[in-house]
C-alpha cells in the first residue's frame, strides 16, 4: 500500500512536468511552422506551403480577401510576393501561443512588414503601404505530430490607434 501511494504521489508530481515539457516542445514546433512561412516569404516562393498548412486552410488577408483552401492561399501569397511584396522584408517580432486543446493552438504572430507599393510593386507616388507592424491570429492543428496552419487572419497595427487602446488605461 505504501509503495502504491508513493508511486501515485510521484506520478501526480511528474504529470504537470511532462505536460509542461510537451507544451514547451509543441510551442517550439509551432514557432518553427510559422518560421517556415517566413522562410517562404523571404525566398519569394510559397511552393512548399503544403508542408506547413492544411489542405482545407483559410486565410483572410489585411484588406479582407478571404481564400478558402491551400490552392487559393498558396496562389494568392505567390501572386503578392511576386508583385507588390517582391523583396519586402517581414521581420518577426513576437509569437505568443495559446493552447486550446492538446492538438489545437492559436498563435498571435507580430511582424514588421517593410514598405511596399500595391498593386504591382511600382511606386506611383501615393500608393505606399506597409512599413508598420502586422499581427496575425493563426489557428494551428497537430496532425501526425506536425503543427499545421489551418486558418489565419492578419491586421495592420496602426500606431496612432494603438496609442488610444482603452486597455492601456484599465485598472489591473
Amino acid at each position: 500500500m505504501k509503495k502504491l501511494l508513493f508511486i501515485l504521489l510521484v506520478l501526480t508530481g511528474t504529470i504537470p512536468t511532462i505536460k509542461a515539457q510537451n507544451r514547451s516542445s509543441d510551442e517550439a514546433a509551432i514557432k518553427q511552422t510559422l518560421g517556415r512561412f517566413g522562410n517562404s516569404w523571404a525566398k519569394g516562393d510559397f511552393s512548399d506551403m503544403k508542408e506547413y498548412m492544411t489542405p482545407d486552410c483559410h486565410w483572410i488577408n489585411v484588406v479582407g480577401m478571404h481564400w478558402h483552401n491551400l490552392k487559393e492561399v498558396q496562389f494568392a501569397h505567390q501572386a503578392f510576393i511576386s508583385s507588390a511584396l517582391k523583396g519586402v522584408e517581414a521581420k518577426e517580432l513576437n509569437i505568443t501561443v495559446r493552447f486550446i486543446t492538446k492538438d489545437v493552438a492559436i498563435a498571435y504572430w507580430l511582424t514588421h512588414v517593410g514598405a511596399f507599393y500595391p498593386p504591382d510593386g511600382v511606386n506611383r507616388g501615393g500608393n505606399k503601404q506597409g512599413d508598420k507592424d502586422n499581427i496575425a491570429t493563426v489557428v494551428l492543428v497537430k496532425q501526425k505530430d506536425n503543427w499545421l496552419v489551418t486558418s489565419a487572419q492578419n491586421s495592420d497595427v496602426i500606431a496612432q490607434a494603438a496609442a488610444s487602446d482603452p486597455v492601456l488605461h484599465m485598472n489591473k
